[in-house]
C-alpha cells in the first residue's frame, strides 16, 4: 500500500477544492466519501462550482440552468454556456507563453520542443488556413495521424474553428479506416503518408488513397509530412507546413461555441460489427478532463505528462486536454523497440506522470527490468495504468523496481472519453484496486436492475457532462439507447464488471460480455488473468467459451476435443496463452496453471482446454478482442476483422490442432492395480484434456471439483460396476492412491465420514461439511493455513444405495462425534464449518460439551440460519425487507412478465411447507439445478436439515464468527439469534467479499489468518494422543 504523506495531502488540488467547496456550501466534507456523496447528490451545485473554481478557464454566458433533465439518457448540461476548447487548452492565463507545452520524441532519438506561445501561434495559423479552405463550424474532419506534434496542431486547429475531429492511426488497415470514416462524410482528410520502419497495416499512402476513394464527400487532403502520394489522386492536396506558413496567426479570431458543440467523434472497437461513431461535446470533454487532471491526478503547471498511446485511442485525447492545466505533454512517434524504450523516454524527458498499460508492465517484469537502477527516475512522482485490468503482481513490481510512488489504476472508456474510477492524491493506493469513484459520477455495481452485493455491472445512475451527445447518424437515438440504457432505463450501463469495497475503492473484473458460465457459476476472465499474471513463462492470455454438443462415452471411449472434456455438455472453457520465447506448453506448465487457478480462485475457473498460440487478436487501440477469439474458436466468421490490428492470428486459432475432435479409447480397467492405474490415467487425461498426467498428480490441483468427481465416479461405476463415494477422492486424490484404495486393503475406509485433508502435528482441526455434503470447497482455505495441525474433514454419509438419508443435524453430529473420537479421544476439540457447516460444527460442539469435553475453538464461517429460527422482531424485519424487494422488482418489471413472476413465487409455497415437515422439495434450489443426481440428492437433503435445525443455547465457550462484508440479501441476518444463543460470548471478524468469495483468493487469505490467530490463541498446553483412523483388510474392489 502506498500512503500519501500529510504534506502531499495538504498541498493537493483535491484538498484546495474541498476547502473551497466547504466554504461555499457551509458543509463539513471531512473525507473523500462525503465529498463524493455530495458531488452526486447535489451534482448541479458541484459542476457549477467546479466550473467557477477553475478561474483560468474562459467561457461566456449563464451557468443556469446547470442541467436540464434528471435522467442520464436525456439530460443536457450548461445549455447557455459557450467556450472554445482549443483556446482554453492554449490559454496563456494557465501558463505563460514561454512555458513548455509539447515535447515531440521520435523513433531516431531526436526531439522537438514547443513552447505554449509557439504552439498557440501554429494552431492559429492552421485554423486560419482551414477557414480559407472553406472549413466551417460543424464540418467533420478525418485524420490518419502518428502521435507527433503535427497531430496535436491539427487537432487543436480543427477544434479552434468549431469543426469536429475524428482520428485514427496509420497502423490501421484501409478497411478499418473506411468503416470508421465513411459514415461521417468528412470534408477534409489529414494524413501521415510516409512509411516508417515500424509501420504495420500496409502502405500508409496506399491506405490513404483507398480511403479517399471511399469518401465522396472529401474536398481535399492535407499531408502532415512531405510523404508520397500517387499522382492519380484528383483531389486538391495540401502540405501542412507550406500553406499554413502563409496564414496570419494574429488575424485568427478565437470564437466561442455552445457547451455541447460536437468536438470529437470517437469509435467503438468494432469487433462485434461496424464501429459506433460516438459524438462528444466540447464542454463536457473539457470539464471532465479538467476535473480528472486537476483533482484526481493532481496535475499542476510544470508537470510533464507522457501517456503511451496512439491517435486511435481516447487516451491521446485525454492527454491532449492536459494542456488546459498548464502541463507539458510528451508525444512519441515510434515503436517499443526494446523493453526499456518507454522508461528511457521517461528518464530522459524528466516525466513526472507516466501512463501505460498492464501489458507493458508485465513485459518489463518478465524481462527482469530494473528501471529504478537503470535510469534516473527521480522526477517521476506518479504512474497510471489503463486499457486492461491491472493485477496485483504489477503493483508489487512497480513498488520494488520503480519506486514507492502511486500506481493509479484508471478505468472508463471511449464511450465517456474519461474515467469512472481513477486515482486520488489524498487516498492510499491499495494493491489491485482503483482508488475511488470519479467525482460527480454516481458509479455503482448493479445486478438485475438494482445495486449488487459484490461484483456487478458498472453503471452511472446520475447525469454527467461527458456523456456523449449520441451516435452520429442515429437520428432517433434508438441505437444509443440500446447500447447504454436499454438494460437499465435512465441509468448508464457501461458493460464492465466491477466490485466496490466498503471504502469506495474499486476492483475491475473485466467486461460483462466476456463473462463465462461454468455449471451455473459466473466466472470473470479477469479473475483468471490475475492468477496467470503471476505464472512465469506466460506473456499474455485470453479465455473464451467454446460451444459444443459432445457427450462422453463412458467405459470404452471418451469423446474429447483436446477441446472438450467429459464434464462438457454444451460448452467448454478454452484458455489461449502466448508464451515467452523459449517456453513450451508442457504438461508441467498446464498442471501449474490448473493448480494455481483451483487453489487461488475456484475449480470453476480452471479451463477445460489450454492452447498455446503465437498471438491474440488485438484492436487498433491495443485492447484484446475476446469476441473475435470466441468466433474463431467456434468456427464462426469474425464480425469485423478490419477492426483488428492482427487479423491473421484468427486463422491460426481457428485451425489449431488442439480443437480437432478425437476419440480416446480407454484401456480396460481390469481387477488389479497394474491394469486399473492405466485406465484411470487415460480417463483423467480425457477428463482434463491434459497429457501426460502422472500417477501422483493431485486431482484437485488439476482443477477437479465435486462435479468432476461425480463424473469420475460415474465412469468408474459404468466401467466396473462398482460404486465409490465422492469422499474417496479427498482421501485418495491421486491415481496411485485411488487405485490402491479400490483394489487394496482400505476398502472400508471409503465409507468413513472422516477424511484426512492435511497431515500435521498437534491437536486436530475438524472441518464440518457445507450444504453440499462435502468439504471440497474449503481445500484452498485449508491449504492456506499456517498452523501445523492436521486437518480432518467431516463429510456427509453416502446417500447412494439403500442407506437412509440423514435429514437431522443432531443425528449427523452424533455420527461425526464417533468418527472424531477415532483420532482424538478427548478434548479440547477445535472445529469450524463454512456456511451450513457452521451449524453442524455448533451441534457437534454442543454434544461434546454435554459429554464433559472441552471445546478449544468453534468457528462459523458466514453461517446463516433458517428464518423461522429468528426472534420475532428480526424475523418481521426480514419479512418486510423481502416483501419490499419483491415489490420493487415487480414495479420495475414489464407488465407482460408480472403474472409469470407472481405464479413462480406462489409455486414455491408448497415446497417451503415440505421443507418444514422434513421432506425434500419438489423443485430443487436455484443453485442446485443441473447437478448430477447424486450431488443433487445430497444438496437437497442437507437443505431439509438446515431448514429444520434450530440452534440451542451454547455454553461451551466463545464463538468465533467470520462474516463476509457483502451479505446474502435473500437470507436472514443470523446475528440476532446467534448472539442470543452464544451464552459465553461471540467474536465477529469481518472479511472482504461475499459468501462465495471469502473462501477463494484474495479474501480467503484473511479468513486463513483469522483461523491461524484463533488456533494460536486457543492452543491447549498439552496435546492429547492421536489415533489413526480405523481400516479393515480385505481383497477385491472397495464398494
Amino acid at each position: 500500500m502506498v500512503v500519501p504523506t500529510e504534506q502531499c495531502i495538504a498541498a493537493s488540488r483535491m484538498s484546495a477544492f474541498t476547502a473551497a467547496l466547504e466554504a461555499h456550501t457551509g458543509l463539513l466534507l471531512k473525507d473523500y466519501a462525503k465529498l463524493h456523496a455530495f458531488s452526486v447528490r447535489e451534482y448541479r451545485t458541484f459542476w457549477r462550482f467546479f466550473l467557477g473554481w477553475c478561474e483560468d478557464i474562459d467561457w461566456g454566458g449563464d451557468t443556469e440552468p446547470v442541467c436540464v433533465g434528471d435522467d442520464c439518457e436525456h439530460a443536457t448540461f450548461f445549455p447557455r454556456v459557450e467556450l472554445n476548447y482549443a483556446d482554453n487548452l492554449l490559454s496563456l492565463k494557465v501558463a505563460g507563453a514561454d512555458a513548455p507545452a509539447l515535447c515531440e520524441c521520435r523513433a531516431d532519438g531526436s526531439r522537438a520542443r514547443i513552447t505554449r506561445g509557439e504552439l498557440r501561434e501554429r494552431v492559429a495559423r492552421l485554423a486560419s488556413e482551414l477557414e480559407g479552405l472553406g472549413v466551417h463550424s460543424g464540418d467533420r474532419i478525418a485524420a490518419v495521424m502518428h502521435n507527433d506534434a503535427q497531430a496535436v496542431v491539427t487537432a487543436l486547429a480543427v477544434a479552434a474553428i468549431g469543426a469536429t475531429l475524428s482520428s485514427a492511426s496509420p497502423e490501421m488497415g484501409a478497411d478499418g479506416l473506411v468503416d470508421r470514416f465513411a459514415p461521417l462524410s468528412p470534408r477534409l482528410l489529414f494524413a501521415h503518408t510516409a512509411s516508417r520502419g515500424f509501420n504495420t497495416g500496409g502502405s500508409p499512402s496506399a491506405n490513404v488513397v483507398q480511403l479517399a476513394a471511399a469518401l465522396p464527400s472529401l474536398e481535399g487532403i492535407v499531408l502532415l509530412e512531405d510523404g508520397p502520394l500517387p499522382s492519380n489522386i484528383t483531389l486538391p492536396v495540401h502540405l501542412l507546413g507550406a500553406p499554413s506558413a502563409k496564414a496570419d496567426a494574429t488575424a485568427f479570431v478565437w470564437r466561442r461555441f455552445p457547451f455541447n458543440h460536437p468536438l470529437f467523434i470517437m469509435f467503438s472497437s468494432g469487433t462485434t460489427g461496424k464501429p459506433k461513431c460516438i459524438v462528444h461535446g466540447a464542454g463536457g470533454t473539457l470539464l471532465e478532463h479538467l476535473k480528472e487532471h486537476r483533482l484526481h491526478t493532481d496535475l499542476h503547471s510544470g508537470d510533464k505528462l507522457y501517456f503511451h498511446s496512439s491517435c486511435a485511442w481516447m487516451m491521446w485525447n485525454w492527454q491532449l486536454s492536459a494542456l488546459a492545466s498548464g502541463v507539458e505533454i510528451v508525444t512519441y512517434d515510434g515503436p517499443v523497440a526494446s523493453v526499456d524504450t518507454l522508461w528511457r523516454l521517461v528518464a530522459d524527458e524528466r516525466v513526472t506522470v507516466f501512463g501505460t498499460g498492464p501489458a507493458y508492465l508485465k513485459m518489463c517484469e518478465q524481462a527482469g527490468l530494473e528501471p529504478a537502477q537503470q535510469f534516473d527516475l527521480s522526477a517521476l512522482r506518479a504512474m497510471m495504468s489503463t486499457g486492461a485490468v491491472l493485477y496485483d503482481g504489477q503493483y508489487h513490481w512497480v513498488r520494488e523496481h520503480v519506486g514507492n510512488l502511486p500506481l493509479q489504476s484508471i478505468s472508463g472508456g471511449t464511450d465517456i472519453i474519461g474515467c469512472f474510477v481513477l486515482g486520488n492524491p489524498n487516498l492510499p493506493v491499495i494493491v489491485g484496486e482503483a482508488q475511488c469513484k470519479s467525482l460527480g459520477l454516481d458509479v455503482q455495481a448493479w445486478e438485475s436492475g438494482s445495486p449488487a452485493h459484490g461484483v456487478g455491472q458498472l453503471v452511472c445512475a446520475n447525469p454527467f457532462p461527458s456523456r456523449p451527445l449520441g451516435f452520429f447518424g442515429d437520428a432517433d437515438g434508438s441505437r444509443f439507447h440500446e447500447a447504454y440504457f436499454a438494460a437499465n432505463p435512465g441509468v448508464w450501463t457501461h458493460g464492465d464488471l466491477v466490485e466496490f469495497s466498503t471504502q469506495g475503492s474499486a476492483r475491475m473484473r473485466g467486461r460483462c460480455d466476456g463473462v463465462l458460465n461454468v455449471s451455473g457459476v459466473n466466472v470473470g476472465p479477469a479473475e483468471i488473468y490475475r492468477v496467470l499474471s503471476d505464472i512465469p513463462g506466460i506473456r499474455d492470455a485470453m479465455v473464451v467459451d467454446r460451444r459444443a454438443s459432445l457427450t462422453s462415452v463412458a467405459g470404452q471411449g471418451v469423446a474429447v476435443a483436446a477441446g472438450v472434456p467429459v464434464r462438457s455438455r454444451e460448452r467448454c472453457i478454452v484458455l489461449l496463452v502466448v508464451l515467452q520465447d523459449g517456453v513450451a506448453l508442457t504438461g508441467a506448465l498446464q498442471s501449474q496453471v490448473r493448480r494455481d487457478l483451483a487453489r487461488r480462485t475456484s475449480p470453476a475457473h480452471v479451463p477445460d482446454v489450454i492452447l498455446a498460440v503465437d498471438a491474440l487478436p488485438m484492436t487498433h487501440s491495443g485492447k484484446p478482442s475476446e469476441a473475435a477469439a470466441r468466433d474463431a474458436i467456434n468456427g464462426l466468421p469474425v464480425a469485423n476483422a478490419a477492426a483488428l490490428r492482427n487479423p491473421a492470428c484468427l486463422d491460426m486459432i481457428r485451425q489449431h490442432p488442439g480443437l480437432n475432435l478425437a476419440v480416446n479409447t480407454l484401456p480396460p480397467p481390469g481387477t488389479t492395480r497394474e491394469t486399473l492405474e492405466p485406465y484411470l490415467q487415460a480417463l483423467w487425461e480425457s477428463m482434463f484434456s491434459l497429457s501426460p498426467i502422472a500417477y501422483d498428480d493431485n486431482f484437485f490441483d488439476l482443477g477437479g471439483d465435486s462435479l468432476l468427481a461425480a463424473e469420475l465416479a460415474t465412469h468408474v461405476h459404468q466401467a466396473t460396476g462398482l460404486t465409490i463415494s465422492l469422499a474417496t477422492l479427498l482421501t485418495a486424490p491421486t491415481i496411485a492412491r485411488l487405485a490402491n484404495m479400490i483394489v487394496g486393503d482400505a476398502r472400508d475406509a471409503l465409507s468413513e465420514s472422516l477424511v484426512l485433508m492435511r497431515a500435521g502435528v498437534g491437536t486436530p482441526l475438524f472441518v464440518a461439511h457445507s450444504i453440499t455434503g462435502s468439504v471440497m470447497e474449503c481445500l484452498a482455505l485449508i491449504g492456506a493455513l499456517q498452523s501445523p495441525r492436521p486437518v480432518y474433514g467431516l463429510v456427509a454419509r453416502r446417500l447412494e444405495g439403500n442407506e437412509p438419508p440423514q435429514q437431522d443435524v443432531a443425528d449427523m453430529a452424533r455420527g461425526y462425534v464417533d468418527q472424531m473420537r477415532i483420532v482424538q479421544e478427548h478434548g479440547p476439540y477445535a472445529l469450524f464449518g463454512y456456511s451450513f457447516g457452521g451449524l453442524i460444527a455448533m451441534e457437534i460442539a454442543q454434544q461434546l460439551h454435554r459429554a464433559g469435553e472441552e471445546i478449544e475453538l468453534l468457528c462459523m464461517l458466514d453461517t446463516y440460519v433458517d428464518e423461522h429460527c429468528l426472534p420475532w422482531y428480526p424475523w418481521l424485519r426480514h419479512q418486510l425487507g423481502y416483501v419490499a424487494r419483491q415489490c420493487q422488482t415487480l414495479r420495475e418489471m414489464p407488465a407482460a412478465r408480472r403474472g409469470r413472476f407472481l405464479r413462480g413465487k406462489f409455486a414455491c409455497v408448497p415446497d417451503r411447507v415440505r421443507l418444514r415437515l422434513g421432506r425434500t422439495a419438489h423443485k430443487p434450489a436455484f443453485d442446485a439445478v443441473g447437478l448430477p443426481p447424486m450431488l443433487l440428492r445430497v444438496r437437497e437433503t442437507m437443505r431439509v436439515a438446515m431448514t429444520r435445525y434450530r440452534p440451542r443455547r451454547y455454553r461451551a465457550g466463545p464463538i468465533l464468527y467470520v462474516n463476509a462484508v457483502t451479505p446474502m440479501v435473500e437470507r436472514a441476518d443470523p446475528m440476532p439469534l446467534l448472539r442470543r444463543v452464544a451464552r459465553a460470548g461471540m467474536k465477529v471478524v469481518e472479511v472482504e467479499g461475499d459468501h462465495t468469495d471469502m473462501i477463494v483468493e484474495p479474501y480467503m487469505l484473511a479468513v486463513a489468518r483469522t483461523l491461524d490467530d484463533a488456533l494460536r490463541e486457543d492452543a491447549p498446553p498439552s496435546q492429547p494422543p492421536l489415533r489413526s483412523p480405523r481400516s479393515s483388510t480385505g481383497s477385491g474392489y472397495a464398494i
